[in-house]
């Protein structure tokens, strides 16, 4: 009975574009969530990461969705908080799409934010020569 009432519900039609940014970037972009629609899933950098750091130099990987017609709002609040979301290429989201998130942020009406409890590598790992140059060692 439930899967059939899941499955009747209307599905929003969703374009996703993945980006890496700054943390305080991406901190100013999603308090615009609710004037302008879209959901974020976030997934935090290590630090040890090419395009993370320590404090303010912290990123993480961001798929951005929203629907078609939100599209130039969406990317005026991105590019209004330091961040070029335009330059990532938009993938429409496959409504039989196997991810979880994906389904669920097809299903509510709301803006999600959700965010991995854990910390993750971006690429191989730094050398050690790398880094030691990133956080200032001998």
């Amino acid at each position: 009975e439930y899967m059939r009432m899941l499955q009747a519900m209307p599905k929003k039609t969703l374009k996703r574009r993945e980006i890496v940014c700054k943390d305080k970037d991406l901190e100013k972009a999603s308090q615009k969530q609710g004037k302008v629609h879209f959901s974020l899933c976030v997934w935090n950098l290590s630090e040890y990461s090419k395009s993370s750091g320590l404090g303010d130099d912290g990123a993480s990987m961001v798929h951005v969705y929203y629907e078609s017609k939100d599209e130039r709002k969406v990317l005026n609040a991105f590019a209004s908080a330091g961040i070029d979301l335009e330059s990532a290429e938009a993938v429409p989201v496959d409504t039989d799409s196997a991810v979880p998130h994906e389904q669920q942020i097809m299903l509510v009406k709301e803006n999600l934010f959700l965010q991995d409890n854990y910390t993750w590598e971006e690429g191989a790992p730094l050398s050690a020569d790398d880094l030691k140059s990133r956080f200032k060692m001998k």
